[in-house]
């Protein structure tokens, strides 16, 4: 399952950076072909500029969620769970004078 969720935020994110570079070269070839003036092929692409911004972070908000819920179920121990338990056996071999 988490793999698959791995490979759909590359494929997802990917897909989003592309789009990016393309939007860059429409507004930058509408301005050439004078069907749009170089500030409007700007403000064009600021504007889906911050709107591919918005949407990558509600995708990474999404994966992430996804992926936790999925651990989750999973019955998984963290990675702070695990490092908070290590620490506790450590004491405890402190205090019975164990150094193993």
């Amino acid at each position: 399952m988490f793999e698959i969720l791995k490979d759909a935020a590359k494929i997802g994110v990917g897909a989003l950076w592309l789009s990016k570079e393309n939007l860059k070269k429409l507004t930058d070839n509408l301005a050439e072909a004078g069907k749009a003036s170089k500030e409007e092929g700007e403000r064009l692409f600021k504007e889906m500029e911050t709107a591919g911004e918005d949407h990558r972070k509600k995708l990474t908000e999404f994966i992430d969620t996804a992926v936790k819920k999925s651990l989750d179920k999973a019955g998984l121990a963290t990675k702070a769970e695990v490092e908070d338990l290590k620490k506790k056996i450590a004491e405890m071999q402190a205090m019975m004078g164990s150094g193993s």
